[in-house]
């Protein structure tokens, strides 16, 4: 063998060093306690809640929100306290706590939260009860409850003070055993309205035309309980006056209210409503009757560019009347629709259109603006000869789509700021058929509040309110729970088991 051809010879080996292996493996573990660290550290001072259910059951409201960062509450000199009284073995702990932290999270440092539990911190508990006796009357060691306290420095009213049960937060319903049941919450519904009521204090006033109105006070099926709870959860007291029976509108009136007016008003009377109409910073919030058509009150609407016409809202598919009209919520000016645009909805009941001049040159020139707000979707008309059993569409005699339902009109010079805060303000819906208890869609609840905020002048509120977060009964068969039973007690654990041994024995071999 030639030296040419023999193999290169290997080199020999070089000596482990043992130190530098050791240095370079304390550095990393070094530097992954200190990822740990910073990890730990940004997670605590930068974090976000993510809410992954299809409904975001268990995140705030647009209106929550909005409340929140208003400045209703952020440019307080005080903070807003709320005391979460919520005793660790109550079933409804885990979700107020959460509830109340979002809300801790949103308002930032105007708004106080002191968590206690009065069976376990009963010195805090006597301390809290001493400083709020008056208010809780001893049931602050029997019930869960909140405490919300937006008293400012040197007030000494109570005015600002308030006290929610959780009982009061429960929705309830009676089963097929006539046993009443917990089947949702309505905790962050309430829990707003009363931040708000003990933020703007006493409540504001709007009166009902009750003598024009056609309601029943005392039917619980009446669209009188719907407005009056909805006008109270933005702290707005609804109260009934009867306008044959006064001069004037009340000086402490924040609006008036119309709903289905039956019956029209006598010439005295619609002097009296023009005369609160000309006050600067006025409201007026109208549902009309279809099958009713007041002279003077429709005089009154048409003057500011809003006519009920004399008709219902249908269509004929499938050879079928229907009667039930889909509308759309319009995307206007003014954010009256905030978080509606766009969406669709259903009105049942008797349903007629507004005819709705927008843009008039001859009430441009008076300061007066007329849009509308709801319309109904493609395909429905305005018949008027309703009475007919079989309805078809006539040129001559009916009204083609678009059809308005509701609109919105401004008195005054709204576009600047020294004016802005002193327009009239009116909200005109075609129908009230809608407020009916067991019809009132969500929606629809929304656009009622969203209006009243907008006439009262807290667009800062407007939006999507909160839902009422409800429980699923899954009902299962004895056979089918021993399904779940033998899923969950055995074959879950042995396949977690055969996946390890899998594992296992790869990395053996």
């Amino acid at each position: 063998m030639t030296p040419d051809s023999s193999p290169e010879m290997a080199p020999p080996p070089q000596p482990v060093k043992r130190l530098g292996i050791g240095a370079r493996a304390v550095f990393q573990l070094l530097l992954a306690f200190l990822i740990l660290i910073f990890t730990f550290y940004l997670g605590m001072t930068h974090y976000k809640r993510v809410d992954l259910t299809q409904g975001a059951d268990f995140s705030l409201s647009q209106t929550t929100t909005k409340l929140l960062q208003s400045d209703i509450l952020q440019a307080r000199e005080e903070p807003v306290k709320i005391i979460a009284a919520l005793r660790k073995t109550s079933p409804h702990y885990a979700r107020l706590r959460a509830l109340v932290e979002e809300y801790d999270h949103i308002g930032n440092d105007r708004l106080e939260v002191d968590y206690l539990d009065p069976i376990r911190d009963q010195d805090r508990a006597l301390e809290v009860a001493n400083n709020y006796g008056d208010l809780l009357k001893d049931k602050l060691f029997t019930d869960d409850l909140f405490i919300i306290d937006a008293r400012k420095k040197g007030q000494d009213d109570n005015a600002g003070l308030r006290y929610l049960p959780v009982e009061q937060l429960l929705v309830k319903r009676t089963d097929s055993k006539k046993q009443r049941r917990i089947v949702g919450y309505r905790d962050e519904d309430f829990l707003s309205s009363f931040l708000l009521s003990a933020l703007e204090g006493k409540p504001r006033h709007m009166y009902l035309l009750s003598d024009k109105s056609d309601l029943d006070v005392g039917d619980i099926h009446s669209p009188w309980l719907v407005l009056t709870e909805a006008l109270a959860r933005q702290n707005i007291a609804l109260i009934p006056i009867r306008i044959s029976e006064i001069e004037k509108i009340p000086d402490d009136a924040e609006g008036v209210v119309l709903v289905a007016p039956k019956y029209d008003l006598e010439d005295q009377e619609i002097e009296i409503l023009k005369s609160y109409w000309a006050r600067p910073n006025s409201a007026i919030f109208a549902t009309l009757e279809p099958s009713a058509q007041p002279e003077n009150l429709r005089a009154f609407l048409r003057a500011h560019g809003v006519t009920p016409r004399n008709d219902r809202v249908l269509a004929v598919k499938n050879g079928r009347t229907e009667t039930q009209v889909r509308a759309l919520f319009l995307q206007g000016s003014d954010q009256i629709n905030d978080g509606l645009a766009d969406k669709a909805t259903t009105f049942e009941g008797k349903i007629s259109s507004l005819e709705i001049l927008e843009g008039a040159e001859h009430l441009a020139s008076q300061r007066i603006e007329s849009v509308p707000l709801i319309s109904a979707s493609a395909g429905y008309w305005g018949e008027t000869d309703y009475t007919q059993p079989k309805p078809k569409f006539e040129d001559a005699a009916d009204f083609p789509g678009p059809l308005h339902l509701a609109a919105r009109v401004i008195k005054g010079n709204a576009n600047a700021d020294n004016t802005a805060d002193l327009v009239s303000k009116m909200i005109v819906i075609s129908t009230s058929d809608f407020l009916h208890p067991e019809r009132l869609r969500e929606e629809q609840l929304d656009f009622v509040k969203n209006s009243t905020n907008w006439l009262l002048g807290r667009e800062e509120l407007m939006g999507i309110g909160p839902r009422a977060l409800e429980r699923r009964k899954l009902n299962l068969i004895p056979s089918e729970v021993g399904i779940l039973q033998k899923i969950v007690v055995f074959f879950i654990p042995a396949g977690l088991l055969l996946i390890g041994l899998f594992i296992w024995n790869i990395r053996r071999a």
